[in-house]
C-alpha cells in the first residue's frame, strides 16, 4: 500500500513538467453523419506521403475525439476506416514550425447505404480493442453467440472460464461486478450475464484494473455491457428468435425511433437457457465413528429464464441531454435432478444400514423486478467540460429461493424429504454526480460523488418428511427472519494528461461503508462501519512503428454478500446443506497489469502480463455434517496469488480467412489456513481458443472453433482439463435483412467435467457429461436498415450441469 501512494505522489509531482509540454500534432473529433453520434471504434491511420506503411495508428475516445502525437514535420495523409462506413481520406496535411498543431475539427463519417453486411467480406471488426484502462470485446466478432447471452461473447477473451454449471470466472475468480450501460445490472455475477440477450449487445468493456471513477467492488474488475442504440433517423428495429436440441429457446426484439432531438426505444426478451448433463458422483463422509459412502447417477437439468420489457426516452436541448429508462420482468434459475442413489453406512468396520433410492431434487430462485434510471448530461462547451448525474432505483419483489429433495425407495414410497423456502424483498438505490474539467488540450480533472444502498429482508423456513405419519412437518427451530442493509458513500478524484507519446491517469477513491445484519439468531447480529481508500494508476506509451505499452494498478475489494453471512442452515438437497458466516471479512485485492500491443498492417498482436494478490480470500468449504450429509460454509481461507500472461493474435492469412488465437497461462497459489500443516495449493492454469472465420461466398460465413481448458485447483481439490470444438454457419437472405445461423457445439462429444475433493473426512469424485448433440438455430431480422452490429460472440464452456452437487 505504501508503494502505491509513493507511485501516485511521484506522478503528481511531474504534472507541472507535463503542463508545459507541447500538444499533439493532429487532433479531431469523429461523428456519424446526420445523427452526430460520436464514433469510438474507427481505425485512424496516418501515412507519410508516398509510403504504404502507417507511421501512426490510433483509436478515438468514447466522445469521438482523437489526437496524434510524436510525429515530425512533413506532409501526411490521414485515412479513417470503420466497418459499415465509407472510408475517409484526407491528403496534403502539412506540419511545420508555423503549424505545430493541426486541428481537423469535426469529421463526419458517412454510413454505407448497403449496410454493415455488404462490407463484412473485406473488413472485420477487431475482436479485442485495448485502451488505457479497459479492453473492449467486440460483440460481432463471432457467430456462436447468436441466440445466446453475454456469457457467449465474453468467452472469447483470454482467462475466462465457465464451469459445468455455467458459472463464469476470470483469472480464477468469480468476483466481478456487472453493469449495463454504466448502471448496475438487475442481477449479479453470472446470472446477470445470462439474462442479457446477445442480440441486444453492441460490445462489452472488460475493466480489469478500474480507475477511481468506478466502484471498488469486484476483485477482478468490472464487466460493462454496452447495448445497441440505433442512431439513424426514422423508425427501425430487429427481431431475434432461436431454439436448440436441448429445448433452449429465446425471442427478443428492439424497436427504435430516432428524431432530430429525441430518441425513444422499446424492447423485450423471452429467454429460457437450458443445460442437460449426465451426472455421476461418488462420495464418502466420516462423522465421528460413522463412514457413509454414497453413489449418485442420473440426469441433471438447469434452466435460466428471463421475461422482460424495457423502454427509454432521450431528449437533447442545446447543451443538455435528459434520459429516462425503465425495465420490468420476471427472471431466475431452476435446477433439478433425478438420480439413482445408493447409500451404505459403516461403524467400526461393520455395515449397519444400506439402501437403494431414487433421488429427486429441485432448486429455484426467481424474482419479479422493476428498475429505472433518470439522468442528465450538461455540456459547458464543446471541449469536454461537462457535468453528468443519474438516479437509479430497483425493486425486487416476491423473490423466492426454493429447495426440495426426496428419497424414494424401490416401492415408490418417500422415505426422506424436505422443503425449504426463503422469501425476500430487495431494494437497490444508486445516485451519481460526475464532473469533468479539461484544463488544457490533453489534460483533464475528474471528480464525483456516489451513494449506493442495498436492502434485503425476508424469512427462511423448512419442512421435513415424517415417514411414520407420512406427512411433512415444519421445523420451528430452523425458522429465521433476516434483515440486511449496506450503504456506501464514495468520493473520487482523477488527474489525466498526455505528453507527446506518454499518457497517464492517477486517482483515488474514498469510501465509507455502513452495514447492518439482523436475524432471529441475535448472537449473529452485526453492525459494521468502515472508511477506506482505493488508489489507481494507469500509464501508457506509444513507441514508433505502432508499438504500444500500458501499465496499471488498482486496489479493489469484495464485500461479503448476504448469503455469505446468513447464520442458519439451509439445504440444497437432502445430502447437501449450507450455512453462512456472520464474521466473514472482506477481501482486499491489489491488481497489476502490463500490456503490449502491436498492429502489423491488418494483423494485430497483444500480450498482457498480470499479477493479483488477494488478502482474506473467500471460498466455500465443504465438511461432513451428518451421516451422508455435507455442510458448505463460506470462510476466509487465506491469501491467494495469480501471476500470468494473456496472449491474443489476430491475423488474416488470405482475404477470405480470418484467424483469432487467444490463450492464457498463469500460476495460481492459495496459502491455505484451513489445511493441516498450513500447506498450499498451487496450479498452472492454461487455456487456448483457436477461432477460424471463413467467407464461403458473398452471403455465407463459416466459423470453426477449438477450445482447450486446462486443470484448476481449489483449497480442497482440483478439476481436470477438457477440450471441445464448435462449428457455425451463417447464411444471409432477403438483401441481408435476415440472418440464419446454425451452430453445432461440442461436435466431437469430447467435453468432460471431472472434479475431486479430498480431505481427511470427505472424499468425492464428480463426473459430468453434457447431453449430445447440442445444435442451435437462430434467425435474426432487421428492418428499415437498423444501424448496429449484429451481436455475435463466442462459445462458452457451460456445457455441463451439476457441479455444485
Amino acid at each position: 500500500m505504501k508503494k502505491c501512494f509513493i507511485l501516485i505522489l511521484t506522478l503528481f509531482c511531474i504534472v507541472p513538467l507535463l503542463t508545459a509540454a507541447p500538444t499533439p500534432r493532429i487532433k479531431g473529433i469523429l461523428v456519424e453523419a446526420g445523427s452526430k453520434k460520436p464514433i469510438d471504434f474507427a481505425d485512424i491511420l496516418l501515412f507519410v506521403n508516398g509510403n504504404e506503411s502507417p507511421v501512426s495508428h490510433t483509436l478515438p475516445e468514447t466522445d469521438g475525439s482523437f489526437s496524434i502525437s510524436g510525429i515530425n514535420d512533413g506532409e501526411y495523409t490521414l485515412l479513417i476506416k470503420l466497418v459499415g462506413f465509407d472510408i475517409y481520406s484526407r491528403s496534403n496535411l502539412v506540419l511545420n514550425s508555423s503549424t505545430p498543431l493541426l486541428n481537423l475539427g469535426t469529421i463526419e463519417m458517412k454510413a454505407l447505404e448497403v449496410g454493415l453486411a455488404e462490407v463484412e467480406i473485406v473488413a472485420q471488426k477487431k475482436q479485442i480493442i485495448y485502451k488505457l484502462d479497459k479492453k473492449v470485446i467486440e460483440a460481432s466478432s463471432n457467430l456462436l453467440a447468436n441466440g445466446g447471452s453475454a456469457v457467449d461473447i465474453l468467452e472469447n477473451t483470454p482467462s475466462i472460464r465457465v464451469d459445468a454449471e455455467g458459472n463464469v470466472s476470470f483469472r480464477g475468480s468469480s468476483g466481478f461486478a456487472v453493469y449495463v450501460d454504466g448502471k448496475p445490472s438487475v442481477f449479479s455475477g453470472t446470472q446477470a450475464l445470462e439474462q442479457i440477450p446477445s442480440g441486444h449487445i453492441e460490445n462489452i468493456e472488460l475493466i480489469t484494473t478500474p480507475s477511481a471513477r468506478h466502484d471498488t467492488e469486484g476483485d477482478v474488475g468490472i464487466i460493462n455491457i454496452i447495448t445497441k442504440k440505433h442512431s439513424q433517423q426514422g423508425l427501425s428495429g430487429m427481431v431475434n428468435i432461436s431454439g436448440s436440441t436441448v429445448y433452449s429457446r429465446a425471442l427478443d426484439f428492439l424497436l427504435t425511433q430516432q428524431n432530430l432531438k429525441s430518441r425513444w426505444y422499446v424492447g423485450g426478451a423471452y429467454t429460457e437457457r437450458v443445460r442437460k448433463s449426465d451426472f455421476n458422483q461418488e462420495k464418502k463422509t466420516i462423522v465421528a465413528d460413522t463412514a457413509t459412502t454414497s453413489h449418485s447417477d442420473g440426469p441433471r437439468r438447469s434452466r435460466g429464464f428471463n421475461y422482460s420489457l424495457k423502454a427509454g426516452w432521450l431528449y437533447t436541448l442545446t447543451q443538455t441531454t435528459f434520459n429516462l429508462d425503465v425495465e420490468g420482468g420476471y427472471g431466475g434459475t431452476t435446477r433439478n435432478g433425478n438420480l439413482d442413489y445408493t447409500e451404505e453406512r459403516k461403524a467400526n468396520g461393520s455395515v449397519f444400514e444400506q439402501g437403494d433410492y431414487l433421488s429427486h431434487d429441485r432448486y429455484e430462485i426467481d424474482e419479479t423486478y422493476l428498475h429505472g434510471t433518470v439522468g442528465f448530461a450538461h455540456k459547458f462547451d464543446n471541449k469536454g467540460h461537462n457535468l453528468t448525474g443519474s438516479f437509479y432505483a430497483k425493486y425486487g419483489g416476491d423473490a423466492l429461493e426454493y429447495f426440495s429433495s426426496d428419497l424414494i425407495d424401490d416401492k415408490g414410497q418417500r422415505q426422506q424429504g424436505h422443503r425449504a423456502y426463503e422469501d425476500e424483498h430487495r431494494w437497490t438505490i444508486r445516485a451519481n454526480l460526475d464532473y469533468l474539467y479539461p484544463y488544457r488540450e490533453t489534460g483533464r480533472l475528474e471528480a464525483g460523488y456516489q451513494y449506493f444502498s442495498y436492502l434485503e429482508d425476508g424469512d427462511y423456513s423448512m419442512e421435513f418428511w415424517n415417514p411414520g405419519k407420512r406427512e411433512f412437518y415444519w421445523r420451528n427451530d430452523i425458522y429465521n427472519t433476516f434483515y440486511f442493509q449496506r450503504g456506501i458513500n464514495s468520493f473520487y478524484g482523477i488527474l489525466a494528461d498526455s505528453y507527446r507519446s506518454f499518457d497517464f491517469q492517477v486517482g483515488v477513491r474514498a469510501e465509507h461503508t455502513h452495514r447492518v445484519l439482523r436475524s432471529s439468531k441475535e448472537w449473529a447480529n452485526r453492525t459494521v462501519n468502515r472508511f477506506e481508500f482505493f488508489p489507481s494508476a494507469h500509464i501508457g506509451y506509444n513507441f514508433p512503428k505502432e508499438h504500444t505499452v500500458t501499465a496499471s494498478f488498482s486496489r479493489r475489494t469484495t464485500r461479503p454478500q448476504l448469503f455469505y453471512m446468513e447464520p442458519y442452515i439451509t439445504y440444497r438437497d437432502y445430502y447437501s446443506a449450507e450455512i453462512g458466516n456472520p464474521d466473514i471479512r472482506p477481501e482486499y485485492i491489489n491488481s497489476y497489469e502490463l500490456n503490449y500491443k502491436k498492429n502489423i498492417d491488418i494483423h494485430a498482436i497483444s500480450a498482457t502480463f498480470f499479477h493479483r494478490n488477494r488478502k482474506d480470500k473467500i471460498e466455500r468449504l465443504r465438511v461432513p455434517y451428518e451421516a451422508g450429509v455435507t455442510l458448505d460454509s463460506m470462510a476466509n481461507v487465506g491469501h491467494d496469488y495469480s501471476t500470468g500472461l494473456e496472449l491474443s493474435v489476430q491475423v488474416q492469412p488470405i482475404r477470405w480467412w480470418n484467424v483469432n488465437i487467444n490463450g492464457s497461462l498463469y500460476h495460481y497459489k492459495v496459502k491455505n489456513e484451513y489445511k493441516l500443516g498450513n500447506s498450499n495449493e498451487t496450479s498452472t492454469n492454461y487455456e487456448i481458443a483457436f477461432n477460424n472465420g471463413f467467407d464461403a461466398g458473398k452471403y455465407t460465413r463459416i466459423q470453426l472453433d477449438g477450445n482447450f481448458v486446462g486443470p484448476s485447483v481449489t483449497t480442497q481439490g482440483r478439476t481436470d482439463a477438457f477440450w471441445y470444438a464448435n462449428l457455425a454457419i451463417r447464411q444471409q437472405l432477403f438483401k441481408r435483412k435476415l440472418n440464419a445461423t446454425l451452430s453445432f457445439r461440442d461436435m466431437f462429444n469430447s467435453a468432460r467435467y471431472n472434479s475431486r475433493i479430498n480431505t481427511s473426512v470427505l472424499q468425492s469424485y464428480t463426473k459430468i457429461r453434457p447431453k449430445y448433440p447440442l445444435i442451435m438455430l437462430t434467425l435474426s431480422y432487421t428492418f428499415n436498415n437498423f444501424k448496429a452490429s449484429s451481436s455475435q460472440g463466442r462459445e462458452t464452456h457451460d456445457l455441463f450441469e451439476g457441479t455444485n452437487h
